[in-house]
C-alpha cells in the first residue's frame, strides 16, 4: 500500500503501538482489532494498593550511621533499649552511634489484599544524617497502615538491606522483609450483590464503557433470567449486579474478569517520551491537512497524498504506509519526529490526546 493510497483528505494512523529507541518505527499494514479480557482493562472499585509504614533502626553500619549521638536517634534508640529490657542510665552513653541509623520503613500491600503470614518487600530510607545504609541490618520493627487513626500493628519488618542505587546509598530494599501479622481484605461489594468496575486510565472512555456493559450483559443474559446486570454509569465506571445464583461472589468475579472484549481498541492517543526516545500511538489518530517546515524538512499533508521531502528534494519511497515511517526512512531523529507531533498537537491538526512524559 502506498502513501498516496493511504491519505485522502485526512491522514490516519490506525491502532499502532510502536517503540523508538534509535530504531525505525514499524507501522506497515493495519493490525487486526485487539481482543482482550475484562480483567486486563479494569479493576474493581475497592481494590487499591495500601501503604504500611513505621520507624525503625538499621544496625551494623561501618561508621556511616547517624552522627549525632545526642539527637533524636539517640533518644529513640534509648527508648528502644528500654522496651527491650536493657535500659540506659544516661542517654550520653550513646554519644557515638555511627553504627546505627534511624529509618522510615514502607511497604505496599497489593490491591488484591494480603493474608496473615505472607511476606512483602519493604523500602528503608534514612531519616537523619546517615551517610550510607550499606551493610546494615533492619532490626524487627512494627508497621501500621498509613493514614489510619488505628495504631494496630499489621506487620513486622526485619532483614538484611540491599542497596539498589549506589548513587543513593541512604535508601535500600529488604526482600520479603515484611511479615504480615494481620489479614487485610479489600471491600469490593458496594451493595450485598453489586460491584463497580473501574476502567484503567488508558482505556477510559464512553465507547469502552459501553463495550464493557455490552460484553457483560451478553455473557450473563440467560443466567440472569433475561435481565441486563451491567450498566455504564460514566466514562470510567460500570455497575454490575451479581446474579442470585452466585452465592460465592468470587466465582462470579472469576467468570466476569475472563469475559472477552472484541472491541478493545483504546481511544486516540499519542504518548511520547523524549528522554527514552519512544513514541506510542493507539486508537485512530487523524492528522488534518497541514504544511510543516521543520529544520531541513518540508512535510506536506494534503489532498490527495502525503509528501515528505528534504531540502535536496529527496522524497521518501512511496511504499511507506504513514507519516512516521516516511520520516524514519529519511533518517529523521526521534526528537525531531516528537517535535513535529508536538507542533501538530499545538496547532490543532493532531486529533488525539497528546501525552508527553519526561
Amino acid at each position: 500500500m502506498t502513501i498516496r493510497q493511504i491519505a485522502s483528505s485526512l491522514f490516519t494512523i490506525r491502532s499502532v503501538a510502536l517503540v523508538l529507541a534509535a530504531v525505525a518505527l514499524l507501522a506497515d499494514g493495519r493490525p487486526a482489532q485487539a481482543v482482550t479480557r475484562v480483567g486486563n482493562v479494569c479493576t474493581i472499585d475497592g481494590q487499591m494498593p495500601l501503604t504500611v509504614r513505621g520507624l525503625g533502626f538499621v544496625v551494623g553500619l561501618n561508621g556511616t550511621g547517624d552522627p549525632d549521638g545526642t539527637g533524636p536517634t539517640a533518644r529513640a534508640f534509648a527508648a528502644f533499649l528500654k522496651l527491650s529490657n536493657n535500659p540506659l542510665l544516661d542517654v550520653k552513653e550513646l554519644s557515638n552511634l555511627g553504627g546505627v541509623a534511624a529509618v522510615e520503613i514502607t511497604a505496599k500491600i497489593p490491591r488484591t489484599g494480603i493474608s496473615r503470614g505472607q511476606q512483602l518487600d519493604c523500602k528503608v530510607s534514612a531519616l537523619f544524617g546517615a551517610k550510607s545504609l550499606e551493610g546494615g541490618h533492619l532490626i524487627s520493627s512494627p508497621l501500621e497502615l498509613a493514614g489510619i487513626a488505628d495504631d494496630t500493628v499489621v506487620g513486622l519488618a526485619e532483614g538484611r538491606l540491599i542497596i539498589e542505587d549506589l548513587a543513593n546509598p541512604t535508601t535500600a530494599r529488604v526482600p520479603f522483609g515484611l511479615v504480615m501479622e494481620q489479614t487485610i481484605d479489600m471491600k469490593i461489594l458496594r451493595k450485598p450483590n453489586q460491584i463497580r468496575l473501574l476502567l484503567n486510565r488508558q482505556y477510559a472512555g464512553y465507547e469502552m464503557a459501553r463495550e464493557l456493559e455490552r460484553a457483560i450483559n451478553t455473557r450473563f443474559y440467560l443466567e440472569a433470567s433475561n435481565v441486563n446486570i451491567a450498566q455504564a454509569v460514566s466514562a470510567v465506571a460500570v455497575d454490575v449486579n451479581i446474579p442470585e445464583q452466585y452465592d460465592n461472589h468470587i466465582e462470579f468475579l472469576g467468570l466476569l474478569t475472563e469475559i472477552t472484549l472484541k472491541s478493545a481498541g483504546t481511544a486516540a492517543r499519542v504518548v511520547v517520551n523524549s528522554s527514552l526516545g519512544t513514541i506510542i500511538v493507539t486508537g485512530e489518530v487523524e492528522i488534518s491537512t497541514a504544511v510543516i517546515a521543520h529544520k531541513n524538512l518540508n512535510v506536506e499533508i494534503t489532498n490527495p497524498f502525503v509528501e515528505v521531502r528534504n531540502q535536496d528534494g529527496e522524497q521518501s519511497p512511496q511504499q511507506l504506509a504513514d507519516l512516521v515511517n516516511a520520516l524514519n526512512q529519511l533518517k529523521v531523529p526521534t526528537d525531531d519526529i516528537i517535535g513535529i507531533l508536538r507542533e501538530l498537537h499545538h496547532s490543532g491538526r493532531l486529533h488525539a490526546e497528546f501525552i508527553e512524559r519526561q
